[in-house]
């Protein structure tokens, strides 16, 4: 690590401010990267917007609800997201980066109205076969006091050319089980991919166009790996889940837009698991778990 870089902010940036930047800003060759700095972004006082959460929940399915969904903050801290990836000193191309997992930890109640302080940091690089991958963590706060917390892993791949040299094919995604419940069967589009751009400031063009997705080494648009977790916790019935209860999510393999998937449900090892599945092959694309534990 070669340093930390602190950007304290007095209000969250605007998100057309910082994709020019996050899209035009030169970035070494992946292969050149060592030793990236933690850039750490953090604001105080940020309102939690009742319609945009509105919005938001209306769009993955929430409905109207009296709390906010718990993937929500996960928006409320886009800007930063941007704020960093815009800046000169992050090393990796932004567009095109693979989300690979995430874990969220809801600590205590977040109101409408109310105000929080946000902090996001890029930090944690470890080389892998695939490619170079860094954690973005965030901790939603309010008097000191911390409210929510998400780690999102994400990869930039190595050169195709490295990764031919790998040999060998990834695994299959596995399928859920025989006995899963299925909750609902859905259509996702390109028009479902650009309704949720709109909510969650999510523009990243390989969820947007065909034609850009390609550019970027992708078949074609696939779906927002955040819209298949924030839909599939949406989907009745709503799961109960207790503050401190971690709920881990694993993105498998991307949604290929258009597609038809499931949610499906099922307890394993005392936990409860919730998928989003390919309709034709069964095969998983996204997982999310959690402790199955009675709310007290």
């Amino acid at each position: 690590m070669t340093g930390h870089l602190q950007l304290d902010l007095a209000k969250l940036p605007s998100i057309w401010a910082s994709y020019p930047r996050v899209v035009l800003v030169r970035r070494p060759p992946i292969t050149e990267v060592t030793d990236p700095p933690e850039i750490t972004a953090s604001v105080p006082g940020v309102m939690l917007d009742a319609d945009a959460a509105a919005r938001y929940a209306q769009m993955c399915g929430f409905g109207v609800t009296a709390t906010l969904p718990v993937t929500f903050p996960h928006v409320l801290a886009m800007p930063l997201h941007l704020k960093i990836f815009g800046n000169g000193k992050f090393p990796l191309r932004p567009m095109g980066l693979i989300h690979l997992s995430n874990v969220i930890e809801s600590l205590g109640e977040l109101t409408a109205g109310s105000r929080v302080d946000i902090t996001v940091a890029a930090r944690n690089y470890q080389r892998t076969d695939a490619g170079l991958a860094f954690d973005m963590a965030t901790e939603i706060s309010s008097a000191g006091r911390p409210l929510w917390r998400e780690t999102c892993v994400f990869l930039s791949r190595w050169p195709e050319d490295m990764l031919r040299q790998g040999g060998g094919r990834p695994p299959r995604p596995p399928k859920a089980p025989k006995d899963s419940a299925v909750l609902a069967e859905l259509d996702v589009s390109l028009r479902t991919a650009w309704a949720y751009a709109r909510v969650a400031a999510d523009y990243n063009p390989i969820h947007l166009s065909d034609r850009a997705a390609r550019f970027l080494g992708l078949r074609g648009s696939i779906g927002h790996g955040m819209w298949s977790l924030a839909r599939s916790l949406a989907q009745a019935p709503v799961p109960v889940i207790p503050h401190g209860v971690r709920i881990e999510t694993q993105f498998l393999t991307p949604v290929q837009l258009p597609a038809r998937v499931a949610i499906k449900e099922w307890r394993a090892e005392g936990r409860v698991k919730r998928a989003l599945c390919d309709i034709r092959t069964g095969r998983v694309h996204m997982v999310a778990w959690w402790d199955d534990v009675i709310p007290a």
